[in-house]
């Protein structure tokens, strides 16, 4: 049975408590260590400068030399054991080791217990060792006591029980353990803290189930028909699942990580960082030509834009029967302007026979026949798109009946396997742009009503104009024509426009409208080849 790991909390918990423990030890034992070695330093120190000092005081020399102790010298040595909080004992002996000084009177004639003052009375001067008194074991200091000619008299020494010294030891061991329990309690309380944090930063989840869960996504992410790509406020490619790769024909395994323009020039993901929009239905055309549209919408957090996301749906085969759908439809408009146009025809017709005028008629017929034959002949013949031949038939037919005349630009041409525009952008665009310009006319009383469509394909590009003869625009609608709203028709209207520049820009075109009141109304598409 697979034994069931700990908790995130546990796990960072006992980490965290079992570093600062480790560190405060550590940090602890090596500043005692450091600290006690001090200690025993200026302790020696201390111990030195006091038996230095009294080894010259005139007192024990004067005392030394007469061979007898005073109760002079018994009373300042007195007085200094007991002032002087580091020194627990103070001897003062001759030559012989017989002590003139001991703090219990008891001792004073009788020999030096220790061993260390065969060196000072050998000439060894003033030093510092471990030895044993009548106490018991002594940090001792010792120095020789002169006499006026530089004759050695005596030593005295001064000790401090290693008892005491223990005790001192202790307590400063016990003062770091203390300090040592508090910072590992408020270690304690921080890693708690940061436990929780994480742990809160993980949504409640265990790395494990987290991870799991993570995996778990990205798998339903990679199993998704749409593609999506994601981009960090750098513009960096973060995430890009199979779906997306395949629609764009982008690496799949050395997308991520690299600029987004880098892997994929044309995309205009990124403006959506500066816009801070959403943008719904934008068509698009891959590296591989697959028509696609694409929804963008920017990644906020915490009030600001980090990022953005795309979702592109492959819409290259409803795209196709859209086309075909498109070209029936408009085959369909047109046919039903003919049946209307030539209906009123056969009643003009109708009319010439019952008054006699055959001649008339038959002039009449002929005339209608050929401009409707020579009008459609043109566009079929220079016009090689099913989708937009079909269009400007449909249109055409429209116009005539409107008492608007419909005519393709000299030099108009448009070849079946052009790759500039897919052929629902083409409808798109000159649908939208003669319907403007229909549109316009209807508000024309008087004069010539006209619109001139013009395709060219040229080596370096595609252009597209449609020219009308209308009332043209006043500078206020002019300055924002594209944008969504925007028409002279009222509210409710001044979409067409808007759609047609978003299309444009779509596949990197270029649209721009000049206009003169009174003279009519131009627009301008162009597209550079790639």
């Amino acid at each position: 049975m697979r034994q069931r790991r700990a908790s995130i909390r546990a796990q960072i918990f006992g980490v965290n408590l079992l570093a600062i423990s480790l560190t405060v030890l550590l940090a602890l034992g090596a500043t005692l260590f450091l600290t006690l070695r001090q200690e025993k330093q200026v302790l020696d120190r201390n111990l030195m400068n006091s038996a230095q000092v009294i080894s010259r005081v005139p007192a024990v020399a004067r005392d030394l030399a007469g061979g007898a102790p005073t109760a002079e010298l018994w009373d300042f040595l007195d007085s200094a054991t007991a002032q002087i909080s580091d020194i627990d004992v103070i001897v003062v002996a001759d030559t012989h080791s017989v002590q003139y000084y001991y703090p219990d009177r008891s001792y004073i004639g009788r020999p030096y217990a220790g061993s260390d003052q065969a060196r000072v009375l050998a000439g060894e001067g003033a030093f510092t060792s471990d030895d044993t008194g009548v106490s018991g074991a002594e940090r001792c200091a010792y120095a020789p006591v002169l006499g006026p000619g530089g004759d050695l008299l005596g030593f005295v020494m001064v000790g401090v029980n290693l008892r005491s010294r223990s005790q001192s030891v202790l307590h400063t061991a016990l003062s770091f353990l203390l300090i040592a329990a508090i910072t590992v309690a408020l270690g304690t309380l921080l890693s708690a803290k940061l436990s929780k944090r994480i742990r809160d930063s993980l949504m409640g989840y265990e790395p494990e189930a987290f991870s799991l869960l993570f995996h778990q996504r990205e798998d339903i992410l990679e199993a998704l028909e749409e593609g999506i790509l994601a981009i960090d406020r750098d513009q960096k490619i973060i995430f890009i699942n199979q779906a997306a790769t395949d629609m764009l024909g982008l690496p799949p395994d050395s997308a991520v990580g690299k600029p987004l323009h880098t892997v994929y020039p044309r995309s205009t993901l990124d403006r959506v960082l500066t816009s801070r929009q959403s943008e719904y239905n934008i068509p698009l055309r891959s590296l591989k030509r697959v028509r696609v549209l694409a929804d963008r919408m920017p990644i906020w957090e915490a009030g600001q834009v980090v990022g953005a996301v795309a979702i592109f749906r492959n819409r290259t085969e409803v795209t196709r029967l859209a086309e075909d759908l498109t070209g029936v439809r408009h085959m369909v408009e047109a046919m039903r302007a003919y049946t209307h146009e030539f209906m009123n025809k056969l009643h003009v017709i109708l009319g010439l026979i019952q008054i006699g005028q055959t001649d008339k008629a038959e002039e009449y017929i002929l005339d209608v026949t050929s401009i409707q034959r020579q009008a459609v002949g043109s566009i079929l013949e220079r016009i090689q798109d099913p989708s937009v031949a079909a269009l400007l038939v449909g249109k055409t037919s429209r116009c005539a009946e409107l008492g608007i005349r419909l005519t393709l630009g000299p030099g108009s041409a448009l070849s079946a396997d052009q790759d500039y525009l897919p052929p629902d952008a083409y409808v798109t665009i000159l649908g939208n742009l003669i319907e403007n310009a229909v549109d316009a006319l209807n508000q024309t009383v008087r004069g010539v009503k006209e619109i001139t469509v013009s395709l060219r394909e040229e080596p370096g590009g595609l252009l597209i104009c449609v020219e009308d003869t209308g009332p043209g625009l006043n500078p206020e609608v002019a300055s924002s024509l594209f944008q969504p709203g925007v028409s002279t028709k009222g509210r409710g209207r001044g979409t067409g426009l808007s759609l047609v520049h978003e299309v444009v820009e779509a596949y990197q075109g270029d649209i721009r409208a000049e206009s003169e009141p009174g003279v009519g109304t131009s627009f301008f598409v162009s597209f550079r080849k790639e």
